[in-house]
């Protein structure tokens, strides 16, 4: 690119963009969470809604992140081998993105299903749960390790991800499995279930 100013301009709007993306994220999993653990049963719906924008977001990040980097190797002397940063956030965002398809795809259906799920079903969901929560609280860190690249290296940050991963799944299977085994009990009846009831007391005592 022969303009450094639009170079810049660009940049900063993928950025920006990189950013909001990240922070749909986290808010569309702030109401996954709230569905699953706060509802018994499951807030269906509600699960289902943040799920996909979880997924949405999740392909923001992966159109802009790559933009920014396309960017920075057409225009800077960025060299993705001697970037241990970027190839740590890679790998994450790649974990993340297959642990988001085993979530989709094992977990969820689950979870929010009229039946009560099984123990290997919970403990699934409790550590595919950990290992995205650690991966995204990871990702957004690595945002800001700039300092910490020429210290760490690539192993350095791999290695404290899997240590993340690992406490993360500890205390998922300690703290958040027991809530999702907790019994889940009957809907609560809408008004008019409630008054067709009262209606049927009402009949049967005076026939």
């Amino acid at each position: 690119m022969q303009h450094p100013q639009a170079f810049e301009l660009i940049r900063s709007l993928l950025i920006f963009f990189h950013l909001a993306a990240m922070l749909a994220a986290g808010i569309s999993i702030a109401f996954g969470d709230y569905a699953i653990l706060r509802h018994r049963p499951v807030n269906r719906d509600l699960m289902i809604k943040a799920s996909k924008a979880v997924t949405w977001s999740l392909c923001g990040l992966w159109l802009t992140g790559l933009s920014i980097i396309a960017l920075d190797l057409s225009t800077t002397s960025l060299i993705l081998s001697k970037a241990p940063k970027l190839q740590a956030k890679l790998t994450v965002v790649l974990i993340l993105t297959a642990n988001g398809f085993l979530l989709h795809r094992y977990t969820l259906s689950a979870l929010g299903g009229q039946r009560q799920p099984t123990e290997q079903q919970v403990r699934l969901a409790a550590i595919l749960g950990a290992v995205s929560a650690a991966s995204w609280g990871y990702a957004i860190f690595l945002g800001v390790a700039k300092a910490w690249a020429p210290i760490l290296g690539f192993s350095g940050f791999v290695t404290l991800y899997a240590l993340a991963v690992s406490a993360a799944i500890t205390v998922s299977l300690r703290w958040v499995r027991p809530m999702l085994m907790a019994p889940r009990s009957a809907p609560r009846p809408t008004a008019r279930q409630s008054g067709a009831d009262l209606d049927d007391e009402l009949n049967a005592v005076a026939g």
